[in-house]
């Protein structure tokens, strides 16, 4: 499997990385590190959107997903999770 991880910042692309992975096992392994580092930059407002491209994917409509806290990038954008509770 291979993926792009890119990204961004008031709609400007910061970075792309690409992960090329032979098994599921290493990828697990690496997703939630990745997950944490590019959460915690969202938290900090150093990024506000990130998009991960399955590059095997031909499926365009499964080929990317998006999050963050900049919808105005996103294609049919939705609320996760909900305000502070009360």
């Amino acid at each position: 499997m291979r993926i792009a991880i890119r990204g961004f910042a008031a709609g400007t692309l910061l970075f792309e990385d690409t992960v090329v992975m032979v098994d599921e096992a290493a990828l697990e392994n690496l997703l939630p590190t990745l997950a944490e580092e590019h959460a915690t930059a969202m938290a900090e407002h150093r990024l506000h959107m990130i998009e991960i491209e399955f590059l095997d994917e031909p499926d365009p409509l499964q080929r990317f997903f998006r999050f963050g806290t900049d919808p105005s990038q996103m294609v049919e954008p939705f609320e996760i999770l909900g305000g502070p509770p009360d």
